[in-house]
C-alpha cells in the first residue's frame, strides 16, 4: 500500500514538470527574443536625450547633446562644490567632462541638461537643484544660501 502511494507521487510530480516544460517550450521560450527586439526598438526611437528612459539597463545618452567642456583644465577654475547637489565626486565627474566654471553650466540648454543627468546616473537633479540658476548667480559675483554655507565651512567637503 505504501509503495502503490509513492508511485502515484512520482508520477504527480512527473506531469507536473513535463507540464511545466510544455508551458515553457509553447509560451515562453520565445520571450527573451521578444524583449531584445522590444529594447532596440525602444532604443532606435530615441531622439533627444529628454526621450531617453530612467532605467539603467537601456539608459542610452547621444553624445551630441553634451554640454560644451574644455580639452584641457583652465587656467581660472571655479569650485563647483559651491553649487548645491554638487559634491567632491560630481565635481570631479564634471570636471573630466571639462565643465570647470559656472558660466559653462549658466548656459546649459534642456538638451544639456537631459545628457548630464544621464550621464551622472541622476535624473532630474540639475532642474531640481536648479543648477542652472545657481550658476548663473555665482557666475556674475552673487551668491547663493548654499554657497554661502560653504564658504563659511559649514559644509562638510574635505578636500583632497
Amino acid at each position: 500500500m505504501i509503495f502503490l502511494f509513492f508511485h502515484i507521487w512520482i508520477w504527480i510530480i512527473l506531469s507536473f514538470f513535463l507540464g511545466w516544460v510544455a508551458h515553457w517550450f509553447l509560451c515562453c521560450r520565445n520571450k527573451d527574443e521578444e524583449l531584445k527586439a522590444e529594447l532596440s526598438t525602444e532604443v532606435d526611437s530615441i531622439t533627444t536625450p529628454a526621450a531617453v528612459s530612467t532605467d539603467p539597463v537601456i539608459a542610452v545618452v547621444d553624445e551630441k547633446w553634451k554640454p560644451q567642456g574644455f580639452s584641457s583644465r583652465p587656467d581660472k577654475v571655479d569650485d563647483l562644490k559651491r553649487i548645491k547637489g554638487v559634491g567632491l565626486v560630481i565635481e570631479e565627474t564634471l570636471n573630466d567632462l571639462g565643465i570647470y566654471q559656472f558660466t559653462q553650466i549658466a548656459e546649459w540648454d534642456q538638451d544639456n541638461i537631459s545628457w548630464v543627468e544621464n550621464f551622472l546616473a541622476f535624473p532630474g537633479r540639475v532642474a531640481r537643484e536648479d543648477w542652472v540658476n545657481q550658476c548663473a548667480t555665482l557666475a556674475q559675483g552673487g551668491t547663493t544660501e548654499f554657497a554661502q554655507r560653504v564658504d563659511k565651512g559649514d559644509v562638510g567637503y574635505n578636500d583632497k
